[in-house]
């Protein structure tokens, strides 16, 4: 389907009306038509030489003093290719606004042929944003989850710190739950010595994960100087594919068993955890305002799940592509850094199929589109209060977070990153107070990701 609308700006003084004409093509791709009057483009760039002629520097004159026709011969190419960039920008927003289109991206200029004697001709090329069918927000599954801190949570949350401090003595009997193993190790699969498979002095805690269930049972009953043969097989979804899913031979020697050494909750336990008092109820008081603070911010992640997922749930909308393709690119930029974070050679050269990135895009398009929709028809907007909130939540993670504050605020983008998570708080709080969410207990431990 394709149809074409015609605008026309009024005339301004000492100016000629531009036009221009809006063509539906495929989908949500558009063209604009448009036309500049050459005079527009000679008299805007005739004031702008004459304002350049000021300041500029030329060789045989003082600064300010050229002629401005010397000026025009010097700088007049780039001065005309300013102004019609600029007036290309103008008349299409103009016509944006005239047809009340929502623009989805940067439009794509190109030059067409015309009679060169009163007007510069142009098509642009872009997309619109699609329309959004949000639906009854009533019927979407939404879930809130609610925790209230207890005295409890705080003894649990002591328990981890000492947990963390722990310290470990000589124990001269065999290794049970907790313990620190220290053992050398070797292994043959195949009947072959195996690949990474052999170390000495190796330290583990029983029960901590670090090695697998098997090996973990071997080792568990064996006091210091005793070895194990048993034989090991690797999970099929190993992370080292080579042995997954296969069988190994192992001999284990304990060297060393240690009891582990929990500290007390004392003066000197306050203060290695920056109560300079030392005092412990002032500790559990800073602790209990810590875990109420990580309780509320995970609560809220949950329940921003919740929505996504619903938002997710809806029918399709169309995507422009050019959001899709920024996306794809992000992603992209996102991938190459993290793999020269984790030391891959040359990672900025290693090569990417973008068609990999395509699906997870297209999901995060759409949610853009749907969160921002949310936003736009109910005029939600991110508080500067609330943005300032959490810049100051952010920095303080950092040495100096006055500093921080500030490089926030210095940099528009950054700053733009933070209120798009502030307006997503809004809309996330505004989707609940429209729709029947239901609402359940949460323990402790599973919003803690604690055992």
């Amino acid at each position: 389907m394709s149809g074409s609308t015609s605008y026309s700006r009024p005339d301004r003084a000492n100016e000629t009306a531009m036009a221009a004409n809006i063509e539906t093509l495929q989908g949500l791709q558009r063209k604009a038509s448009l036309a500049i009057p050459l005079a527009t483009i000679e008299a805007e760039a005739a004031r702008r030489l004459k304002d350049l002629s000021r300041t500029v520097n030329i060789k045989g004159f003082r600064k300010g003093k050229a002629p401005v026709k010397l000026v025009d011969q010097q700088y007049g190419q780039q001065v005309r290719q300013e102004v019609v960039g600029d007036q290309l920008r103008e008349v299409f927003t103009e016509a944006a606004l005239t047809h009340k289109l929502r623009i989805a991206g940067n439009p794509r200029f190109e030059p067409k042929a015309g009679d060169g004697q009163t007007d510069l001709l142009f098509d642009a090329h872009f997309e619109v944003y699609p329309d959004i069918q949000l639906g009854d927000i009533k019927t979407w599954s939404l879930e809130r989850q609610t925790l209230e801190v207890t005295e409890k949570h705080v003894d649990k949350t002591l328990e981890i710190l000492r947990k963390q401090r722990t310290t470990y003595k000589t124990a001269k009997r065999a290794a049970k739950a907790d313990d620190r193993v220290t053992v050398d190790f070797e292994s043959t699969l195949d009947g072959q010595p195996m690949a990474g498979g052999q170390g000495a002095d190796f330290p583990f805690v029983l029960g901590a994960g670090q090695m697998l269930p098997d090996f973990e049972a071997a080792v568990t009953g064996k006091a210091a100087k005793e070895a194990v043969e048993f034989d090991l097989t690797f999970p099929t979804d190993y992370r080292a594919t080579d042995v997954a899913g296969k069988t190994a031979q192992f001999k284990v020697t304990v060297k060393l068993v240690e009891s582990p050494v929990l500290p007390k909750i004392d003066e000197d336990f306050a203060r290695a955890l920056g109560v300079d008092s030392g005092d412990v109820e002032e500790l559990r008081r800073e602790l209990r305002a810590n875990v109420e603070r990580e309780v509320a911010r995970r609560l809220q992640s949950k329940a921003k799940n919740s929505v996504m997922e619903a938002l997710r749930d809806l029918p399709d909308v169309d995507l422009p592509k050019n959001l899709v393709d920024t996306e794809i690119r992000r992603l992209m930029q996102i991938t190459r850094a993290d793999l020269e974070s984790k030391g891959i050679p040359n990672a900025k050269d290693v090569p990417l199929a973008p068609e990999i990135f395509v699906e997870e895009a297209q999901a995060r398009v759409k949610l853009g589109l749907l969160v921002g929709e949310i936003a736009r028809l109910n005029q939600l907007q991110p508080s500067p209060e609330k943005v300032r909130d959490l810049v100051i939540q952010q920095a303080t993670s950092y040495e100096n977070p006055a500093e921080m504050v500030q490089w926030f605020y210095a940099d528009p983008r950054r700053l733009q990153e933070v209120q798009a998570v502030v307006l997503e708080d809004e809309v996330v709080e505004w989707v609940f107070a429209q729709g029947k969410p239901k609402t359940s207990k949460i323990a402790f431990e599973e919003l803690m990701d604690i055992a």
